[in-house]
């Protein structure tokens, strides 16, 4: 395409998309809420942490930090979230201080209904076993943006564990 319309594609590569507009306009201070499955039969763990989402390098990616308690200790959590220009994927990496691991999920972009279904693995502290993610990022209006996180480990069917709620204060 880029060759199509004589675009140099490394400018391409470096240029900002409507998609990054998007991301740009979940800027701001938000309360994530975390919505944790404890297995059928029990009620989910629902737990709200402050979130603050700015866009960085050059409004190219936007990264959302949460800072606060978790189940009675200190959370600090940092997700950055991306759109590749060339292969139009997204790309969401999170980083946590209850873990040292670092979790990088990849996917395809659906511009038609505002979402990102994002693919990737994790290790299991207690079983060292991997553990398939699928990650599907809604954006719903510009005050609401929910992650929706399914897992499976070994030949176990996949189900719903998580759910963040990021909604505008």
């Amino acid at each position: 395409m880029a060759a199509q319309q004589n675009i140099d594609p490394w400018t391409e590569y470096m240029t900002p998309t409507d998609v990054h507009t998007l991301m740009g306009k979940y800027t701001g201070d938000f309360e994530m809420e975390i919505t944790m499955s404890r297995g059928e039969g029990q009620p989910p763990i629902v737990i709200a942490i402050p979130s603050t989402h700015h866009m960085i390098l050059g409004d190219r990616f936007l990264e959302l930090k949460q800072k606060g308690d978790m189940m009675g200790m200190a959370y600090e959590a940092v997700m950055t979230l991306g759109f590749n220009t060339i292969d139009k994927k997204m790309a969401m990496t999170t980083i946590t201080n209850m873990a040292t691991g670092t979790l990088a999920l990849f996917g395809q972009w659906d511009e038609a209904n505002k979402k990102a279904t994002l693919y990737g693995s994790l290790t299991n502290p207690v079983s060292k076993q991997n553990i398939k993610v699928k990650q599907i990022i809604h954006f719903m209006d510009t005050d609401t943006l929910v992650i929706e996180s399914y897992d499976a480990e070994g030949d176990q069917v996949e189900k719903k564990t998580v759910v963040y709620t990021f909604r505008r204060k």
